[in-house]
């Protein structure tokens, strides 16, 4: 009996997709942890103008600062995201967005800042200082953030509390799947990986779109909807195929395979597990109480401070090492519901010890990018060890 639709928003501070539980026996059915109707709405962030604090650009100026521009607005979006998801699946304590979202956006701010007002300085023109527009706040739910509008080349910059609706998501109908074959059971988690990717990828582009609209009235179908209804198809292929090469009956996954738009600031289904991400909130997998269902790694989300913006490139690698980490031990502990091996205490041996091992590297890595860039190194061990949904 096929679900109804599910919503989850979905940001991409490093592009992370999460696996899914396979329930083997009685069928894989998804359904997303966010779900609930009570939610409350997304806030947004609440960034200062620059373009109408800034004095007139010079012509030579003109593309470098407006490529920044772009970038603030650009930046702002990917926020806004992380918010929207914050917003549906809850995670990490009551600093959080202060210190995952807010923090880091204010460091990539500086940074832009400062390559603003370097454009001004190597046209010669008076180098303007902006630091007072690098710190950002929250709007209430359901406030747009103000951006930052185009300009023409050389003249003195204009009002800009141009504001934008909220960005919309991609609304995928979750393939229903009937029960699983063991030696099919890594493919399929693949391909749901994949189908949660291209969601994650499809999300991003809308949000750019939202924040830099682009193309005519038929660009998000033919430039974004129907590209993913072309790759989503071929990942749903390549699940039939899994189920083929063991012997079992194909399934036919054709009609899952298109997809619609959510309303601005809603979610969108995923093919995910409960596991919290790390720079991408997982979605999770209710279950459907089958005997046999697999258990997913519970780990808790690391409370980063404000990152430098030389060590954010390594810190976000280390965010996906951690989120990849999930991935794999979730894919172990699906094979273990399968196919059981091992006595009491082979999960936590062979999978929460060696998850532990790996999750403490990543986060001694993280704190070395904060060392190595003359920042104070944040003590992350408490992140380290994973429990069991």
């Amino acid at each position: 009996m096929a679900r109804p639709m599910r919503k989850n928003a979905v940001l991409k501070l490093g592009g992370v997709g999460a696996l899914a539980v396979l329930l083997l026996g009685g069928g894989l059915q998804l359904a997303s942890a966010g779900e609930n109707t009570g939610s409350t709405a997304a806030q947004t962030v609440n960034c200062p103008t620059v373009r109408d604090k800034l004095p007139a650009i010079p012509a030579s100026a003109a593309a470098g600062v407006e490529r920044e521009l772009a970038n603030l607005d650009e930046e702002i979006a990917r926020q806004n995201e992380r918010l929207a998801k914050q917003a549906a699946n809850p995670q990490g304590g009551a600093n959080f967005i202060n210190n995952a979202i807010l923090g880091p956006l204010k460091s990539k701010r500086v940074a832009v800042l400062d390559r603003i007002e370097i454009n001004f300085n190597r046209a010669g023109a008076q180098r303007p200082n902006l630091d007072s527009l690098a710190t950002c706040g929250l709007n209430a739910p359901g406030v747009a953030s103000a951006l930052n509008s185009s300009v023409k080349a050389g003249n003195a910059a204009t009002g800009g509390n141009n504001t934008t609706a909220a960005a919309q998501t991609v609304n995928c109908p979750t393939p229903q799947i009937p029960a699983v074959p063991a030696q099919a059971a890594a493919n399929v988690q693949a391909e749901l990986a994949n189908l949660d990717k291209q969601i994650s990828e499809a999300n991003a582009r809308l949000a750019q779109q939202a924040a830099n609209p682009q193309g005519g009235a038929n660009f998000i179908n033919n430039a974004i909807l129907g590209p993913l209804k072309d790759k989503r198809q071929a990942a749903l292929d390549r699940i039939e195929i899994a189920f083929n090469r063991v012997g079992a009956q194909r399934p036919n996954l054709d009609a899952f395979a298109a997809c619609g738009l959510n309303g601005a600031g809603a979610g969108n289904a995923g093919n995910g597990n409960a596991g919290a991400g790390n720079g991408n909130a997982g979605n999770g997998n209710a279950g459907n109480g089958n005997a046999g269902a697999a258990r997913t790694v519970n780990c808790p989300t690391p409370q980063i401070p404000a990152v430098p913006a030389q060590a954010a490139a390594n810190v976000q690698a280390e965010l996906a090492n951690l989120d990849k980490q999930i991935s794999e031990a979730n894919a172990r502990l699906a094979q273990q519901a399968a196919n059981p091996q091992g006595g009491a205490n082979f999960i936590n041996n062979a999978i929460l010890g060696p998850l532990k091992d790996k999750r403490q590297a990543a986060l001694d890595r993280i704190e070395i990018a904060f060392n190595r860039v003359g920042a104070q190194r944040p003590n992350l061990d408490n992140f380290a060890a994973c429990g069991l949904n």
